[in-house]
């Protein structure tokens, strides 16, 4: 049995999605699992069923909840799989996730979607926005006591800059003088 990669799984369900928005209806052929369009139109979800089911088992999965949706509304939700492999209860289409690090796709998301309104820039001081960055220092070393020395930043912080992980933040497990301070 071949294993399966969470990101092939996500990659596969998106196309598949895609697709089906696409068309408007879907070229798959099992007509047991249908969604509905905007407008109305039946989707046929099966192909999506059928690859989110192959996803899960052992050294695979464990369980998913998938989504699709367009500006009209949903029209596919399903859950397979366990939320526990401990526990042994099922996924449900209303489980809670803890998405750790999906937050930053997440809000990544929704800055874009305001730049492209014309609510933010990508290259204005994000200081107007977020008061706190407005006036960055920059960690320089420390001094004989141990106290951190800063400087005042060379530029302000833009929403580039924290989109890109070019703002300057650090995570103490990636600099250990940051633990210091």
């Amino acid at each position: 049995m071949k294993n399966i990669s969470r990101r092939s799984v996500i990659l596969g369900a998106a196309a598949i999605t895609a697709g089906c928005a696409a068309q408007g209806t879907s070229s798959l052929t099992t007509p047991a699992a249908t969604g509905t369009a905007a407008g109305g139109s039946a989707i046929d979800t099966a192909g999506i069923d059928q690859v989110l089911r192959q996803a899960i088992g052992p050294n695979k999965v464990t369980g998913l909840v998938a989504t699709a949706a367009t500006d009209k509304g949903t029209f596919y939700e399903a859950a397979y799989g366990k939320r526990s492999l401990d526990t042994g209860v099922d996924m449900t289409t209303d489980s809670v996730f803890w998405i750790a690090s999906m937050t930053k796709a997440i809000t990544s998301t929704a800055a874009m979607q305001m730049v492209e309104q014309g609510r933010l820039s990508l290259d204005a001081p994000i200081g107007d926005v977020l008061p706190e960055l407005r006036s960055p220092r920059v960690l320089t070393g420390f001094d004989n006591a141990g106290r951190p020395q800063t400087r005042p930043a060379r530029r302000p912080i833009t929403l580039r800059h924290l989109l890109t992980h070019t703002a300057g933040f650090v995570y103490p497990i990636w600099n250990a003088e940051l633990a210091a301070t």
